[in-house]
């Protein structure tokens, strides 16, 4: 009983630093583990202590692993988007405007978290703060892989240098990110179909090689 309390203790709601601003948790997501320590606990105290331990650990490892599943897809996310945006950006600053206002353009247009992080601090820049200074934040609630362009932005908004072969760096390096993790993920395709191979296809095919033989084994026995 001591170890289904710990564990619901445990898998309490916590304040993590996200690597983007998420919303405030829901209803619903604060009263989850609540409610699975009450129940590992009443079925520790009615059914069986095996049973109670073993959704004790059920919720003590789902938030984990929800919170790691969104924190990967959110990193899928900036590195599918960067090549987007510094193309833009490289479009929208060879038309003649200046980084503020190439910023602004770029974060109008684009829905996801690096468009959004743009949008957030031209919106800071536009209450008064300097742009490099509302730049500098990106990499900490976006994600690693705009540091690279953060740094060319705030580069020339605060010493005005050209941007374009710097853009074109980092367009470069973006595109290869994600080039790296389309060959990443196609090889952990064979490792995702392993499971539903084994639990779908293996038993049919030795059901399928084993119960001739079996049947000609049962019928030559009776016979």
């Amino acid at each position: 009983m001591a170890v289904v309390v710990l564990w619901g203790w445990q898998a309490r709601p916590r304040q993590v630093r996200s690597p983007s601003p998420v919303p405030l948790p829901s209803p619903a997501s604060r009263t989850g583990p609540a409610l699975g320590f009450a129940s590992a606990a009443v079925i520790a105290l009615v059914v069986h202590p095996v049973a109670g331990i073993a959704l004790g650990l059920l919720v003590w490892v789902a938030p984990h692993r929800r919170r790691a599943r969104q924190r990967r897809r959110h990193r899928v996310a900036v590195t599918e988007e960067m090549p987007e945006v510094v193309d833009l950006l490289r479009l929208a600053i060879s038309s003649g405007l200046n980084v503020h206002l190439a910023v602004v353009a770029v974060g109008e247009r684009l829905q996801g978290p690096v468009g959004r992080g743009l949008a957030g601090a031209a919106r800071k820049a536009n209450t008064g703060m300097r742009l490099a200074d509302a730049l500098e934040p990106l990499p900490d609630t976006v994600g690693e892989p705009v540091r690279p362009l953060t740094r060319v932005l705030i580069d020339g908004d605060r010493y005005g240098i050209d941007l374009e072969p710097a853009l074109e760096q980092v367009a470069t390096d973006s595109r290869l990110l994600r080039r790296r993790h389309a060959e990443e993920q196609a090889r952990q395709l064979p490792l995702r179909l392993l499971l539903p191979l084994v639990i779908f296809i293996l038993p049919a095919f030795i059901l399928l090689t084993l119960a001739p033989v079996i049947a000609e084994i049962l019928i030559a026995i009776r016979q």
